[in-house]
This record gives C-alpha cells, structure tokens and sequence, in this order.
C-alpha cells in the first residue's frame, strides 16, 4: 500500500505520558545539494516507507553544517497542505538565518541559495517514540528552492539575510534519516566528511 492510496492502517494510540512533547529543532542543521546525493544508493526501510536507512553522496561530496543561534532556530520553518485539482501533497519551508555581513558566507552560501537546489536534514527536539524520529529530510522529493529572502539591516538578522527555502508538493508530511536514533546521528554524522 502506497501513500497516495489514502488508506490509514493505524489509529492513534494514547500517547506516551512520560515523552513530554517538544517544539522546534536542535541548533545545527545540515544543507547538502541536490545534485550531490547518491540517489541510486538511498535506502528506504520496508517496514517505514518514510524512512531511510542508507543515504549517501557521490564520491567527494559532503553535507554543510549550518548552526543558528536563540531560542528558536529555524524559526518560521513550517509545513503546510497543498491541495491539488487531482492529488494533495505538502509544501516545506526551512529557513536560515544569516546574522552577519560576510563576503565568504555570502559567496559560499548566501548567493548560491538564490539559484540552488538542496536537500535539509534537522534534528527535531521532539524526537518521537525511542527517539527514533529524530531526523528530519526536508527537499528529498522534490528539492528546496529560494521562495524568499529578505535583508534588513535594521531587523532581527543585523547585517545578514533569512532565506526560505521551499519544497514544493511533496508526497509525504515527514521524511526520517534512520531507523533508530542511533543510525540517524550515524548517518547525519557520516555526511560531514566528504564521501569516498
């Protein structure tokens, strides 16, 4: 059974009163291209369709770390319906925060945002039940694209930029890095270091 067969097979359970939820994500966020992901080498788990288990880049390729500082990191990243003439999926925005007016963060990430396609993997603070929902993909579908930017020397981001960057129509509300937390952070980890 597929996503877009539009057929539950579980309910709701009562929830785990000892896991208080959480809103937000962890601090430290990872941006990759696109184009550098070995699609012909990810993994979806067969048990958790939203799941990857194996998810690596191309040969000398590698994850950036992107870190965002106050109580809300990545705030304004939201996810939200898109309803089709034919076939409903949603929109993901992730948005970063560049505090300051630097030649190099603007040649290296700030101006190729503008034209780029990447894929974001967060660690949200509620990380679900065992843990195990902790890392979020966001652009695996379809790709993130600059849907907006805004400078305001005066604002929250000083001397910097906020770049929204959006996935459009994606198939499913959530896609995870991992079948455990463990192998999440293995796998988030393992894509900092340039691939072999």
């Amino acid at each position: 059974m597929g996503y877009c067969d539009g057929l539950i097979s579980a309910g709701l359970p009562k929830g785990d009163c000892l896991q208080t939820p959480a809103k937000g994500y962890e601090r430290e966020a990872l941006i990759i291209n696109r184009a550098d992901l070995d699609f012909a080498n990810v993994v979806i788990s067969e048990s958790h369709p939203n799941v990857a288990t194996t998810f690596g880049l191309k040969a000398g390729k590698k994850a950036y770390e992107v870190h965002q500082l106050g109580k809300q990191p990545f705030s304004g990243s939201t996810t939200s319906l898109t309803a089709g003439t034919y076939y409903n999926g949603v929109n993901k925005n992730f948005v970063i925060a560049v505090l300051n007016n630097d030649r190099d963060t603007q040649a290296n990430l700030g101006d190729p945002l503008l034209n780029g396609e990447f894929i974001a993997i967060v660690e949200r603070k509620d990380k679900g039940k065992d843990n195990a929902s902790a890392f979020e993909i966001i652009g695996y579908h379809n790709g993130l694209q600059i849907s907006a930017y805004e400078a305001d020397p005066y604002g929250d981001v000083y001397g910097g930029g906020l770049y929204t960057l959006t996935e459009e129509n994606a198939p499913v509300t959530r896609m995870y890095l991992g079948e455990t937390y463990e192998a999440g952070k293995a796998l988030f980890e393992s894509l900092k270091v340039a691939a072999e």
